[in-house]
Order: structure tokens, then sequence, then C-alpha cells
């Protein structure tokens, strides 16, 4: 697999996510330390993120590989492999951060669901992002919300799941294969 071109199509995608989480900005409490998204999931991700995630873990310190390597352990010795804590995750703080996958750098935004309703991540109902326009009651997004809170700009939905991405036309045109998708505990 071509790494090399990955980075470049991953630049762009960043470059991408960096204007959309700005421009949501005012929705998405995300800082450093707040893990609720890495403490439950099954982390989808193709065959190339896999390999680019353990190029990250390649660099860590034996220490921090040795605590990976007992998380992965523990989640496969548990009944349940549908949601799990993220193995990568230390101390609240995700320990390969640069090397994640599509899932993780795009969570947090409003998305839609394949019918083209929006779908608020999990933590709006924490309080957390998109938590000041997200009417618990009826679990969807609320305008009231939004004009009684004077947001200066209105939420918008993104399609930022896997499929969508990994079909941009720059990963065709750097011929990215990115081999078969599983839940990352089925790669560990």
């Amino acid at each position: 697999m071509d790494i090399e071109n990955f980075e470049k199509f991953l630049n762009s995608v960043n470059e991408d996510l960096d204007k959309i989480f700005e421009y949501q900005k005012e929705y998405i409490l995300c800082k450093k330390g707040c893990s609720y998204c890495c403490k439950q999931g099954d982390f989808p991700m193709s065959e190339i993120e896999y390999k680019y995630l353990m190029l990250g873990f390649d660099k860590l310190d034996e220490a921090t590989k040795k605590e990976i390597n007992k998380n992965i352990k523990k989640i496969k010795e548990q009944q349940n492999k549908d949601s799990y804590i993220c193995p990568f995750l230390i101390n609240d703080v995700c320990s390969i951060y640069e090397y994640r996958p599509f899932v993780c750098r795009t969570f947090g935004v409003l998305t839609e669901d394949a019918k083209g309703n929006p779908t608020f991540p999990f933590c709006a109902s924490l309080n957390l992002n998109y938590s000041q326009i997200y009417d618990k009651e009826k679990k969807h997004l609320s305008m009231d919300l939004v004009e009684k809170n004077n947001f200066k700009i209105y939420p918008k939905i993104f399609r930022l799941n896997n499929k969508v991405i990994m079909n941009l036309p720059l990963a065709k045109q750097l011929n990215i294969n990115f081999g078969e998708a599983k839940k990352m505990i089925d790669f560990l």
C-alpha cells in the first residue's frame, strides 16, 4: 500500500476537516481530555488506515506499547466486541492522534444518516457537541434553540462517513486502495 499517497490524501482531508470544525466551532465543544467518543464504539476503518495507525504505534515508547497491548488483550477477552474503549486511549488522550482513522477525525460534527436526516454525535446528549440545539425529548435538531441561543451561523449537516471520504476524487486521482474495512479490534 502506498502510504505516501495516503498521507497526501490525509493532508487534504485534514485541511477540509479543519475548515468544517472551524465553521461549526460555536457548536463543537471537543477539547483535549474529552474522550467520550473514544470510550464507546467499534471504530471502523479501512486496511490502509489500520496500517497507518500502526506506523504511529511503532513510534511510541515501549511502556505505552505495552499498555496498549494490555488494552487490546482485555477487549479480545470481552463478550461484546461491538462497543469498547479504544485501546489507544491512554489517560484520556489518544496515543496515536496524528495517525487516527477517519471515524475519529470526523467525530463531533453534525452528519446525516442514509436517508439524509441529521445525526447528532452521541455526546450531544452529554451536554457537549451541538447540545445547545439538540432537542433531547424529540431527539432532533431544534431550529427554535438555534434562534433562541443567537448563534451566528446555522448548523450545517455534513456527509462525512468513510464511504464518502474514500470515494473523494483525490483518492481516485492518487490511486489509493483502501482495502477491506473492518472494526478496529478485528485488525488487531
